[in-house]
């Protein structure tokens, strides 16, 4: 293996690590925003969802473009866009996750938490790695 390649990947490998890190805060917000909203206001839980959604999606720019991605990219208005457009996916994925257990099974809502936290953030890396911060 050459010593580019070696590179690469340390710097991938680096990236996956803070991008783990980075979504722990990010989800544990999302996660708090929640479980509050739910809790304490009984909002409808998609508008839970929502609340969720925007303050983790300004938290999660801030975290990966300094911090996860420094170094890799532009940013501004247009890295913002893009970090927003493939946040998207997201918000549909919990969406979906909010509907299903709690709404189409009647499962506890606590338990939407699981494939937020399982499944979304993997789902989410490609997108931010190699269209937002290019």
């Amino acid at each position: 293996m050459t010593a580019m390649a070696k590179d690469g990947r340390r710097k991938l490998f680096g990236q996956l690590l803070r991008y783990g890190v980075n979504g722990v805060v990010v989800t544990s917000i999302y996660t708090a925003i929640f479980v509050g909203l739910d809790t304490l206001t009984h909002a409808g839980i998609q508008i839970c969802n929502l609340a969720a959604f925007l303050v983790s999606v300004v938290v999660g720019y801030n975290l990966h473009s300094r911090i996860t991605f420094a170094g890799q990219g532009g940013r501004g208005r247009k890295a913002w866009l893009r970090f927003f457009l493939a946040a998207l996916p997201s918000f549909a994925l919990n969406a979906f996750w909010t509907w299903l257990f709690a709404t189409a099974l009647h499962w506890p809502h606590w338990t939407v938490q699981v494939p937020v936290w399982c499944v979304t953030p993997f789902a989410i890396f490609a997108i931010n790695r190699w269209w937002v911060f290019r």
